[in-house]
Formats: structure tokens, C-alpha cells, sequence
């Protein structure tokens, strides 16, 4: 009799799961943690077409099996329910491999028996998902996949399904987490097909491995927030790929190089007297250049070259090939990085000291930059930056300047003015202290245009979010800083570098480091904001200024409260900005409306004194490095007098790199 009543128990539990739909609601209640309203579950079972399926006759009849329960709160399942779901997720499983044996390719390229355990654990230890969240996740991408007639399916496939699922889930933080990275093929397609000469095979992985490096900055190392300003466009970040990895820029005065190489080679300073020993001295310091490479991803800057590594080819039996060992090697270490940028600077003073023959050079300088000229043709000239004295206004020492600035790579020259010692790398930051060794750890740009569009023409509303964007760029240094740090200090390369050649405790390498805060979109800002460029207005110039006195004020003030080392750059002037940043959208045969890094607009009307009396302005505040370019096409005779109200002005530092075009 017992029997007879089972079996009719059973077949009225049959009958009630005849019908997907009421399998549907037991799976969603069994993974749900609290009741769910009637609105919730139509919505989690039905989505969008819950008009054409009465849910409430099938929640009734699953109740009267006592499958589920109703309360106030909402439906849950009972504890027969999720006994009996239980045991039709088995079957559907069992169902699915006899009906076929679907494979995985995992992402080493093997093949596997598709497994749900496997999908439950990559979400709960990658995704840091609940497992009661991952079974159900796993359930609906199982159920999903039995539908299609893929013999096979790829991880990044598999990965597609998951996170639809999470994503129809309200679970877009996990997704995230999950996110793999990589290059769409198209893409690399691209690069693959390139036809350009200098796109060898190791630039090919090269690239690769930088956009990996880059996604994962952006999607796993950085909080989304800060990601987030990089890829609006509110801030810049300067080679992305090697970011949490190395320092931007290192600066070293080669006194401190050629202390270490006299002390760990033998060099004896007092007998370097031989054509032999100098191509030594030359090769060995190239040598150490390639080990500090390694170390920052912009540029090198040597100090007073001249003075502690030139002086010593001053020997009497000096022959043309020992200036042409050392600058062969120089540009063979410059062109090593293969991407068309110097990384190599090498700094030049003469100590207030005007040359005997009233020149700008020595002689031995001269030669130096002989060797460079001709080399200059073919290769990636180091930039020089050349530290003036004051020039006597004859012809010679004119005819000298405009022969090595036409000659030279001009985009690589910078003129320190009045023998300032205002050294700046090639990304314009200022160096305080020549003497002194120092780890410039980034630089990051503030994208003022968007400030000036978020703002609407409310100017306490501009300085309130440009406070804003400088907290968030605080916090982004400590982040560079803090995977930086993660990344160098179990180098013994790196330990080498801080305690022998820097001389310095290598947990404390950053502490004194420089920190670059710079802007881009200042003219655009202040023509949308105030209605006409800053070069044409009194109103628009003041605002210009009174928004870069602000960000030199919250720096710092940052610095007197954690005793750090912020400074107020200019926009360095290179192809990164035009390249990279723009304020508007392709249009059909027109050009991007790309940013500029210039202060004053290359088409403003005002005479060069008046642009001078305007870049003194702004000098003023950014006194972590500025660069006054000029684009000119003169005759000797303009050219000597623009030098001279130059050279009569307080601009610091000045290149030509646009001139004689």
C-alpha cells in the first residue's frame, strides 16, 4: 500500500516538473540567499517576456507540491524543492555529456572534458565570487552551453559566456576582475601586415607584450577610479606600458659615473694619457649605460658631460676616431630602444666662463659635436642640452651657433640661457641641484580642457575640479611609487645602481625622488572658458595664470605636509600630445583637433618681445621646467637679434627645434 502511495507521490512530483518553466523557478530559488518577490523572480526567470507566461498559476502549483514556500518576504524553495532540484541538475548533466562530449582548448591549447566545478572555481579564486553565486553563475552558462553544437568550445569562448552571465547578473565588478588581456586580432593583424622597415620581429612582441602591460595596469593594478581619468582623457600617463614597472627618468652627474668607473675598472684618472685608454674609458661607460637602461622608460640625463668626461680627451695626441668611438656608441645605445626617441641627454656647462677664442664651445667640445653633426644624419642624436654664456655680439660666435643648430637634430637642442644651470630631461623637467643625483619618478599631465567643459564657465567650479583632479594625481604617485618600489627593490641590478654608483641607502630611493605634475589643454580650456585665448586678452591671461598659481599652490602645499618632492612642469614638447590626445571627433577629410603642449599658440600675432614678456609670466610659477620654442626662417642678421633679446631676457631655457624650416 506504502508503495502504491509513493508511486503516486512521485508520479504527481513528475507531472508538476513537466514543464521547463517550474524548473526554471526552483533553480533561481536555489541559489538565491533570501525570499524573492513576485516582481523579482518574473523579472530573474521570465526577463522581458513575462506577458506571455502566467507565472502565478506555476507558483501555485508548485507550492500545493510543496516545492516551494510563500511569506511576506517573497518564495524560497523548501527543503523537498532543493532535494529534488538537486537531483535533475545531475540528470541534466548526465544528459548533456550522453547527448555529447563537449571539449574545452584551455588556453595552453590541450583539450578537455568540459567540466562545471571548473567554471564554480575560476569564479570563486579569480572573480573572488561567493560560492553560492558561483554555482549559480556556473548552472546558467552549463545550461547555455548544451544548447549550442560547438564540437569545441576555446577558453576565451567559454570566458564570453561567463561574463554575459555575470553581466545579466548585476555582477559587472566581478567581470572586471575577470577581464583577460590581450590585443583583439584585428589589431594585431595590423601590425603584422606593417610594411614599415624598422617594425622587425622583436618589435612585433615587443608591442604585444606592451599592450598586455598596459591592460593590466589599467584593469588589475590601478583602483577604477584613477583608470578611469587615464581613459577619459581627464590626465595623461607617459609610457603606459612600463608604469607600474620602472622610474621615468633618472638623473645622473657623470662625475658620479666616472668616480665608479675609475674605482671598479682601475682607471687611474692621472694616466688616462693614451688613445687606447680613452676608447676604454668610452666604451666602458656605454657599457654601464645599457645596465642602467633598464631602470626608466624616457630618458637618462647626464650632467656636466663636458666637465667630468670630455675634459679628459684634452691630450695632445687626441685623434678624430676617439671622438668617433664615443659618439658611434652613444647613438648605438640611443637607437637601442627602437622607437624612433632619444633616451639618451647629455648636459653641458662651461661654468660662467667665456672660451679664450670668444666662441661658444671649446675646442674640445667643438670636435665632439663635429663627430655628432655627421652621425646626426642617420641616427637618433642624444639630446644636448648646451649651458650659454654670455655671447659677445660678434659674427663668429653667431656664425658657430647657426651652423650647429642647421646641422645638429635641432629637435634635440636645448640652450640654457645666461648659464642658469637649468637642466631639463627630455620631457621638460628641471633638475634643481646639477650636483645632486636624482630618480625623476613620473609625470603626469592634467587634461585641463575637460575641466573647462565640466565647468561650464563657473570659475570657482574650474578651481574646485582642478583641486579635485590634483588629489587623484597625488594618489596616483603613490601608487606608481608603491609598484615601483614592488617591482625594483628585489633587483640585485637595482640595489647595485642606489648603493655603489648613487652612493645612496636603497630603501630610501624615493623619498627625494622628483615628482612631475604638468597639464595639457590650457589654451583650449581658456578659450572655452573665458571665450578668446589667453594671448589675447588680459581676462583670459589672467585666468590662465591664476589657474596654474593655483595647481603650484596645492603642490606645495602637498609638500610642506608630507616633506615630498612634487614640482610644477610645462607640457613636454614631443609627439606623445598630437599623437595621442585630442579635443574632437574625426570628421571626414578633416584633421584631428589634437592638443598642443605650447603655452603660447604657435599662430599668435604678438612680436617675440611681447611672447617673451608673456612666457616670463608663466616661468615664474612653472619652475619645474619650461621650454621656449620659436619657429623661425631668418637671415644671420635677424638671427642675431633675436638671440640678443633672448639672451637679454630671463627665459631660462630655449630651443630651436622648429627653426630654419
Amino acid at each position: 500500500m506504502d508503495a502504491d502511495k509513493n508511486q503516486s507521490i512521485l508520479e504527481k512530483q513528475l507531472k508538476t516538473l513537466g514543464q521547463k518553466i517550474r524548473i526554471d523557478i526552483l533553480k533561481k530559488l536555489k541559489y538565491a540567499q533570501i525570499p524573492l518577490s513576485f516582481s523579482k523572480l518574473q523579472k530573474e526567470v521570465l526577463g522581458h517576456n513575462f506577458s506571455t507566461v502566467n507565472l502565478s498559476f506555476h507558483l501555485k502549483i508548485l507550492k500545493k507540491s510543496d516545492l516551494i514556500l510563500a511569506s511576506d518576504e517573497g518564495y524560497s524553495i523548501s527543503f523537498l524543492g532543493e532535494q529534488i532540484i538537486e537531483k535533475i541538475l545531475s540528470i541534466e548533466q548526465i544528459l548533456n555529456k550522453q547527448k555529447k562530449s563537449q571539449m574545452i582548448r584551455t588556453s595552453k591549447y590541450s583539450k578537455e572534458l568540459f567540466d562545471i566545478r571548473k567554471i564554480e572555481e575560476y569564479l570563486v579564486n579569480e572573480g573572488d565570487l561567493e560560492r553560492h553565486l558561483a554555482k549559480q553563475i556556473a548552472h546558467e552558462v552549463e545550461e547555455r552551453l548544451s544548447k549550442t553544437n560547438i564540437e569545441y568550445m576555446t577558453a576565451p569562448l567559454m570566458r564570453e559566456y561567463i561574463n554575459a552571465v555575470l553581466l545579466e547578473n548585476g555582477l559587472e565588478e566581478v567581470r572586471h576582475r575577470l577581464t583577460r588581456l590581450g590585443t583583439p586580432p584585428f589589431e594585431v593583424f595590423k601590425l603584422f601586415d606593417s610594411k614599415e622597415r624598422e617594425f622587425s620581429p622583436e618589435n612585433f612582441i615587443k608591442r604585444l607584450g606592451s599592450d598586455v602591460s598596459e591592460q593590466f595596469l589599467l584593469l588589475n593594478l590601478l583602483p577604477k577610479n584613477l583608470a578611469d581619468l587615464y581613459l577619459s582623457g581627464e590626465i595623461a600617463l607617459l609610457h603606459l606600458n612600463y608604469w607600474s614597472l620602472r622610474p621615468l627618468s633618472l638623473y645622473v652627474n657623470t662625475k658620479t659615473i666616472t668616480d665608479y668607473l675609475f674605482k671598479k675598472n682601475t682607471f687611474n684618472p692621472q694616466k688616462i694619457k693614451s688613445c687606447t685608454e680613452l676608447n676604454d674609458l668610452s666604451i666602458h661607460l656605454i657599457d654601464l649605460l645599457y645596465q642602467l637602461s633598464s631602470f626608466y622608460s624616457e630618458d637618462l640625463l647626464l650632467g656636466d658631460f663636458n666637465t667630468h668626461f670630455l675634459s679628459w680627451f684634452d691630450l695632445p695626441n687626441m685623434k678624430l676616431f676617439n671622438f668617433n668611438t664615443l659618439t658611434s656608441q652613444l647613438f648605438r645605445f640611443n637607437t637601442s630602444f627602437n622607437d624612433g626617441k632619444s633616451h639618451l641627454s647629455l648636459g653641458f656647462n662651461n661654468n660662467g666662463k667665456i672660451p679664450e677664442n670668444l666662441s661658444i664651445l671649446s675646442k674640445i667640445d667643438e670636435k665632439f659635436f663635429d663627430s655628432l653633426k655627421v652621425q646626426s644624419r642617420d641616427c637618433m642624436s642624444p639630446l644636448l642640452l648646451l649651458n650659454l654664456p654670455k655671447i659677445s655680439l660678434i659674427d663668429s660666435g653667431y656664425d658657430l651657433l647657426k651652423s650647429f643648430i642647421t646641422d645638429y637634430n635641432k629637435a634635440n637642442l636645448f640652450l640654457c640661457n645666461k648659464n642658469n644651470a637649468k637642466l631639463l630631461n627630455s620631457t621638460i623637467i628641471q633638475i634643481p641641484n646639477p650636483e645632486e643625483d636624482k630618480i625623476i619618478l613620473d609625470k603626469i599631465l592634467i587634461n585641463l580642457h575637460t575641466i573647462s567643459i565640466e565647468a561650464k564657465k563657473d570659475d570657482n567650479k574650474f578651481l574646485e575640479l582642478l583641486q579635485e583632479k590634483l588629489k587623484s594625481i597625488f594618489e596616483l604617485f603613490t601608487y606608481k611609487e608603491k609598484l615601483v618600489r614592488k617591482k625594483l627593490y628585489p633587483l640585485k641590478q637595482w640595489k647595485f645602481f642606489i648603493s655603489e654608483i648613487l652612493n645612496k641607502n636603497f630603501k630610501d630611493a624615493f623619498r627625494d625622488s622628483l615628482k612631475s605634475i604638468s597639464f595639457f589643454g590650457l589654451n583650449e580650456a581658456i578659450l572655452n572658458h573665458c571665450g578668446i585665448e589667453l594671448d589675447r586678452t588680459e581676462n583670459s591671461e589672467k585666468f590662465a595664470l591664476k589657474v596654474l598659481s593655483l595647481m603650484k599652490k596645492v603642490i606645495e602645499e602637498r609638500n610642506k605636509l608630507d616633506n615630498n618632492n612634487f614640482i610644477l612642469s610645462q607640457p613636454h614638447y614631443d609627439s606623445y600630445l598630437k599623437d595621442s590626445w585630442h579635443n574632437g571627433l574625426l570628421h571626414l577629410k578633416q584633421n584631428l583637433n589634437r592638443y598642443s603642449s605650447r603655452i603660447i599658440r604657435t599662430d599668435s600675432n604678438l612680436s617675440l618681445n611681447k611672447r617673451i614678456a608673456l612666457f616670463e609670466k608663466f616661468q615664474k610659477i612653472i619652475n619645474g621646467g619650461t621650454l621656449f620654442i620659436e619657429k623661425l626662417n631668418i637671415d644671420q642678421l635677424s638671427l642675431k637679434r633675436f638671440l640678443q633679446s633672448l639672451f637679454e631676457s630671463k627665459i631660462e631655457v630655449i630651443s630651436f627645434r622648429e627653426c630654419f624650416t
